[in-house]
């Protein structure tokens, strides 16, 4: 299990590259996308001086350095429709790094940040902040049999699951070290189309806050290959069960990121006049599901 989670694949550096184009395609991948809210929400002013019921939408660019897989690098960038009521919490830029493979019987260790990163930082803000982002080591693994035919008609069906533990150094200003714990799978609904959820437990309480989901999910079509295309629901919202005493969260809660995986080697071999043979090419780029939250405006 070591040796598939953390052993740098060289299949792909096997063969010389035939283009700069492939060169370049694979070390990087390029997604851009827009994101909007289900529904609206009251914001208020960056100057504090009204609020405003909109709809919450911005444009993303996502860059991924995949060239040593399964250990990677990612940034993505955040231009709002409405940056006047951008929030304190809502990046800039978002990032994440660390070792994540998706087959099953893998282990990941990543690091993602989140929190109200500036690109031009004013009085009371920060660049980034390392503390406020979270830690997340993973286990992936094969649904039982039992269980994929239970959740899933065909015979060759394969479900993935996971287990995780999170953990936020600076959760809140001065409130310091809270974990949790996340159960989730991916089921395939039919070519492109997958669901996906978690479940979250919060072993202390006493850190637990309403914005905390109790679960997420998601479902959509993704397709991670170069020139792909994904349009997809996603719900981090406070989600709660129905026997939690703080009740938040619904459907319109969530949002719908449509994206685009630009092709890089096309572009490149375009603009440096190189030329081949077109060849069906494998994805580049992470999966949406797992441990990490937002890695595509949800």
């Amino acid at each position: 299990m070591l040796s598939r989670s953390f052993t740098i694949d060289t299949s792909r550096h096997e063969e010389p590259a035939s283009s700069l184009g492939d060169a370049i395609a694979r070390e990087i991948s390029v997604n851009v996308g827009y994101t909007t809210s289900i529904a609206p929400s009251w914001q208020e002013h960056r100057n504090g001086s009204r609020q405003k019921k909109i709809h919450k939408q911005a444009f993303t660019e996502t860059l991924s350095f995949n060239g040593i897989s399964p250990y990677y690098a990612r940034f993505t960038f955040y231009q709002y429709m409405e940056p006047s009521y951008q929030q304190a919490y809502e990046p800039d830029f978002s990032y994440s790094f660390g070792v994540a493979s998706y087959a099953p019987d893998t282990l990941s260790l990543e690091y993602a940040n989140y929190s109200g990163n500036r690109l031009n930082p004013k009085a009371g803000e920060e660049f980034t902040d390392i503390n406020a982002g979270t830690i997340t080591t993973t286990y992936r693994y094969e649904m039982p049999e039992s269980v994929t035919k239970f959740l899933h008609p065909s015979e060759d069906a394969s479900i993935l699951g996971w287990a995780s533990h999170n953990l936020s150094p600076e959760y809140e200003s001065g409130k310091w070290w809270k974990q949790w714990f996340g159960l989730g799978l991916s089921v395939p609904i039919w070519d492109k189309f997958s669901f996906w959820g978690q479940a979250n437990i919060y072993p202390d309480s006493s850190k637990h806050s309403i914005s905390d989901p109790d679960f997420i999910y998601g479902f959509g079509y993704y397709d991670w290959s170069p020139g792909g295309f994904i349009v997809a629901y996603s719900s981090y919202a406070p989600n709660s069960f129905p026997w939690s005493p703080e009740k938040g969260g619904d459907f319109s809660d969530g949002s719908i990121f449509i994206g685009y995986n630009l092709d890089v080697e096309a572009i490149t071999d375009f603009i440096t006049g190189e030329s081949k043979k077109k060849k069906k090419k494998p994805s580049r780029t992470r999966s949406p599901w797992g441990p990490n939250q937002k890695d595509w405006g949800g």
